[in-house]
């Protein structure tokens, strides 16, 4: 379990090298951030006991495009270096939680000190394809939480987004971008998954055996109401869920209910990621917005992710 004293802690994402597991994760020194996050970064030899390094990344000046906060992202190595993907909100635009997301990146070449990639953004929402919010009030702008997965010469970014579906109760998705340099950026339609929410948030796509599995979370109050009604004695709570497919942009399909924790788990990490770790997976998160949840060790097969061993 990790966390920081006199800090709330949002969102985490992982990444391992040389035996060494590196989180990053939204941090700020106040207790209702209000969307003013930085990137805290802490490191671990056993998924359980970590040390704080400091700020990996953080706000950028008066007028930058990420002056107001940044939030959840991803790292993945590539051409022989680590790219972190972030999104973030620009100061004085629009009211804080209809604020217009966008998707910048940060290199380093040893996970401990990080640049800032060019002087804005790489890519943002296409109006073409997706709408900027969600249906509900105070609903968050839609192109955030973007995670990078390579696969031979071409790197995917999948974000939090939503489509423009001609049926509204099936708009909550999940937005590709791809690119084959990590400069270069183009905005595609929206993936092929379960709509089961509104909103779809924290993306990720993991190659498990033969399979791809896209791991995600919502909030109970976003679940469409036609996917609850499926599942009418089922105890939903904000929970991770995962889907199946058989390529990295899918489609991907939900089982069941899809949750990868069982119900009766009182302490449930949110916003959660698969860590390979010493030939097995394992699941963390962020639990109340006060710690990050020791490993969860997980199973995958063709119906999706599940726990395996007890959670703490």
């Amino acid at each position: 379990m990790f966390s920081l004293s006199g800090h709330t802690i949002g969102d985490a994402w992982f990444a391992v090298s040389d035996g060494v597991a590196h989180c990053f994760f939204c941090t700020s020194s106040s207790r209702q951030p209000s969307w003013g996050w930085d990137i805290g970064h802490a490191v671990s030899d056993d998924l359980w006991s970590w040390r704080y390094l400091g700020l990996a990344l953080q706000r950028g000046p008066a007028g930058s495009w990420d002056s107001q906060s940044l939030s959840t992202g991803s790292v993945v190595e590539y051409a022989g270096r680590f790219w972190m993907s972030y999104s973030a909100i620009r100061r004085g635009e629009n009211p804080p939680t209809r604020k217009v997301h966008r998707v910048g990146l940060a290199v380093s070449d040893d996970l401990t000190r990080w640049r800032k990639w060019g002087a804005g953004p790489v890519n943002e929402r296409d109006p073409r394809f997706y709408e900027r919010l969600g249906p509900e009030r105070g609903a968050f702008g839609q192109w955030r939480d973007p995670f990078l997965f390579v696969a031979g010469d071409r790197i995917y970014q999948y974000v939090s987004a939503r489509s423009k579906a001609r049926d509204r109760s099936r708009r909550g998705g999940v937005g590709l971008a791809v690119s084959e340099d990590m400069s270069r950026w183009e905005v595609r339609p929206p993936l092929q998954v379960t709509p089961f929410a509104t909103e779809i948030e924290v993306p990720q796509v993991y190659a498990i055996g033969r399979r791809y599995y896209l791991v995600c979370c919502t909030q109970r109050s976003l679940l469409e109401s036609w996917f609850a009604r499926q599942h009418p004695d089922h105890p939903f709570r904000d929970s991770d869920y995962a889907m199946v497919g058989e390529h990295p942009v899918g489609p991907f399909s939900l089982h069941g209910t899809g949750e990868i924790l069982p119900p009766d788990v009182e302490e449930r990490p949110y916003a959660s990621r698969l860590v390979a770790w010493r030939g097995a997976w394992y699941l963390l998160g962020t639990v109340r917005r006060k710690y990050i949840s020791d490993p969860v060790p997980v199973t995958a097969d063709a119906k999706g992710i599940r726990a395996s061993g007890s959670l703490g």
